[in-house]
Parts: C-alpha cells; sequence; structure tokens
C-alpha cells in the first residue's frame, strides 16, 4: 500500500490513522485492523503499531477464545481387548483412561518440582505448597527465568522414570504393541493462572518430533486439574487430515495448527481430570490447554511420547526438552542406573529432521512481535484491575 507523507504538525499517516478510525466507527475492525497491519509491515512506525496493538485488543470478543468441550469417553471397559481399544483411537484420535497411573509416583513429583518452584519463588511456599498457587507474573518458555527453572526439573529421576511406569507401560503395549518404548524426551508444561495468552495453542505434535505418525502422546495430569483449572482438550477426529500449516502463538512451542472450516467443525472434547487419569493421541491430533482460569494456582502436567520399535525417529526425540543440559549432566545424583540410555538398546530408524514441517509462514517473526506486545499491555491491564480490587 503507499503510504503518505504529513503535513508539518500532523503524524506522517495521519490518513491511515483517519481511515482506520472511519472503519471502527462503522464497526468493521477487520477492515481496520488489516489496513493498519499492512501501514505497520510497510513503515514500522511506533504511533501505527501502538493503535494496531490496542485495536486487536479492543476487537477480542470476551470470551471469544473460550471453548466448552463436550465429555471425553472413558475407554476403561476397553482395557481387556486390545482390538477394541486400537479401533476406539482409531476413530477418535485419543483415548481417556480413569485411575491408571499410581496416585503416589504423581504426588512424589508434585512434591518435587513445588519445591523447586517454591525456591525459586514462582509459587508460595509452606503448608500449602503442593496446592502451587502463582506469587510471580507468569513465566515462558525461552526466558532465562523459566529455564532457571526447567533447567532443575528436567534432572529429576523422578520424571523420567514415570515413563516407565508398569502401569503406564502395560497400558502402552496394550494400545500400540508389544515393544512399544517412550522417548527419553520427556516434556513438563507448568501453567501460570489467568494468562490466556499463554495457553498452549491448538497443535499436532508432528511437526515437533517427526518420525513416525504413529508416535503417541501420554498426557498425564500432576494432580486433579479441572477444566477451570486449564486441563487438555482433544479435536475429535482431527488426526484424518494429515500435517496442518503453522502460524505463530506466544503460548508453548510457539505455533499452531491453522484449522481448516472442516477441522473446526470437529468437536472439543475435555474432562475434568483426577490424579491418576491419562490421555493418550496420535502425534496428528489437534489439542490444546485451555486457559487457566482459577486465577490462583498453577497447572502442572506431563506428557511423554512412545512408539513402537522398527518405526522411524528423529534426533530430536533423543535428546532433553531444549536440549540445554546433557544426559551425564542430568543422569548425576540418580539413584538407579536402570532407566538411563536405556533407548539405546532398541531397535528403530533413526531419520532426518525436516525443518520445512516445523517452519513458519514469512510474517511470523513480525506476529511474534505484535503478541508479544499486546500480551505485555493485557498483562499490565490485569495488574491494574486487580491493584483497583485491593
Amino acid at each position: 500500500m503507499e503510504v503518505e507523507s504529513g503535513a508539518e504538525g500532523q503524524h506522517p499517516h495521519q490518513k491511515v490513522l483517519e481511515q482506520v478510525e472511519s472503519f471502527v466507527a462503522a464497526g468493521d475492525y477487520e477492515a481496520a485492523i488489516e489496513l493498519l497491519y499492512k501501514a505497520v509491515r510497510e513503515t514500522g512506525d511506533d504511533k501505527l503499531t501502538q493503535r494496531l496493538v490496542f485495536l486487536r485488543i479492543e476487537a477480542e470478543s470476551p470470551g471469544s477464545e473460550m471453548i466448552a468441550p463436550e465429555p471425553m469417553y472413558e475407554a476403561n471397559e476397553l482395557l481387556n481387548d486390545a482390538a477394541a481399544v486400537r479401533a476406539r483411537l482409531e476413530a477418535d484420535g485419543y483415548l481417556f483412561f480413569r485411575n491408571i497411573i499410581p496416585v503416589e509416583r504423581l504426588l512424589e513429583l508434585r512434591n518435587q518440582i513445588t519445591t523447586i518452584l517454591a525456591e525459586q519463588r514462582w509459587i508460595e511456599d509452606g503448608a500449602q505448597r503442593m496446592r502451587a498457587k502463582a506469587i510471580s507474573r507468569p513465566r515462558r518458555e525461552g526466558q532465562p527465568k523459566f529455564f532457571r527453572v526447567h533447567d532443575r526439573i528436567i534432572k529429576l529421576e523422578a520424571l523420567h522414570s514415570l515413563a516407565h511406569d508398569a502401569q503406564l507401560m502395560k497400558l502402552m503395549r496394550l494400545v500400540l504393541g508389544e515393544t512399544a518404548f517412550p522417548h527419553p524426551l520427556c516434556i513438563t508444561r507448568l501453567i501460570f493462572p489467568d494468562s490466556s495468552e499463554l495457553s498452549t495453542p491448538p497443535h499436532q505434535d508432528y511437526p515437533n518430533n517427526q518420525g513416525t505418525p504413529n508416535l503417541t502422546a501420554a498426557w498425564i495430569p500432576l494432580g486433579d486439574v479441572s477444566m477451570e483449572d486449564g486441563s487438555l482438550a482433544i479435536k475429535e477426529g482431527s488426526h484424518k487430515f494429515g500435517v496442518l500449516p503453522l502460524d505463530f502463538h506466544l503460548g508453548a512451542g510457539n505455533r499452531q495448527a491453522v484449522l481448516s472450516d472442516e477441522i473446526n467443525a470437529c468437536r472439543w472434547v475435555g474432562a475434568d481430570f483426577k490424579s491418576g487419569d491419562i490421555v493418550l493421541f496420535p502425534a496428528l491430533t489437534i489439542h490444546r490447554a485451555l486457559d487457566n482460569r482459577n486465577l490462583e494456582t498453577m497447572r502442572l502436567s506431563v506428557d511423554f511420547r512412545f512408539q513402537l520399535e522398527e518405526e522411524a525417529l528423529t534426533p530430536l526425540c533423543l535428546q532433553p526438552h531444549f536440549e540445554r543440559v546433557s544426559w551425564e549432566d542430568i543422569y548425576k545424583g540418580w539413584k538407579s542406573k536402570e532407566h538411563q540410555y536405556y533407548w539405546k538398546n532398541k531397535d528403530y530408524v533413526e531419520v532426518p529432521w525436516n525443518p520445512a514441517l516445523h517452519a513458519l509462514p514469512e510474517e511470523g517473526m513480525f506476529e511474534a512481535y505484535l503478541q508479544e506486545l499486546q500480551y505485555n499491555v493485557k498483562l499490565s491491564q490485569r495488574q491494574a484491575a486487580r491493584a483497583e480490587k485491593t
């Protein structure tokens, strides 16, 4: 678009701003945002950028990103029938089971994680530490203060050994087959309350892991997690649409799947999870975190990836999450060697990583910049609103 020069004393892009306000007055926020978006990309003007950020915030209708998932199918009745379990996974793209993981193992891992969080002043310490009541501003992936915590959590023997729990392995071999094994890469989600911009967006695991599309995730909450607390939601049947293109998102992974109208027609399903519950889904299934709206406590969960031997995987899946800490450092101080380097005795096909499957569109960095600005504005607005109430 052509951007005009301004008269003396006027903003150089006054005509653009006037056009934008005329669109806003007519209620056409989409046209106003599109015009500003193009102008900011071409000019980088601070005033236009500021107006674009605030306009995008204004255009968000209350609860526009909120979803109300329908209930997940509880598959416990199928646990003695491998064929029925696998048919259900093929049909729905997920399996939900109640009371599979021993609660004492989850509580011990939660205890160790919350100890680290309290020491770093993310959560309240003392008798209520296990509640994980947040006392700091949200931390997100990529920030130094995030990695200060994550680099300690990734070393926990209780985290890595959970992937090998006997009940979990029995389930994964029922679902996938007798040679099922977990990737050494394991993921911990540390979700702050009242920070919807950072919620994990709708996405597929395949672009992040690649290898076999039969790769199956096991999502496990570390305690009771209701939908209000930001539990997991699944787009039922979405695994049937192949690998989807990506856009930037400020949440975990910094990528979201671009959903077609056909995929949007699939229903979201979810649940209020109890400690010990688990959800399984293959790498092409679209899933997301619901917003943590309880305003107080963090949502803590882990997920592991499982596959059969003789199937493909990429080298990334054999590394610690974020590749910041070596396996040698992780294993220092462990009580057992049973789960150290176990994957070296597995039979799999190592295939190269395809960066094109993980790439963002050309405007991805610009969108990242805008979302960062929007998040900071909205965080300040929420803090000011809370201060007024107190």
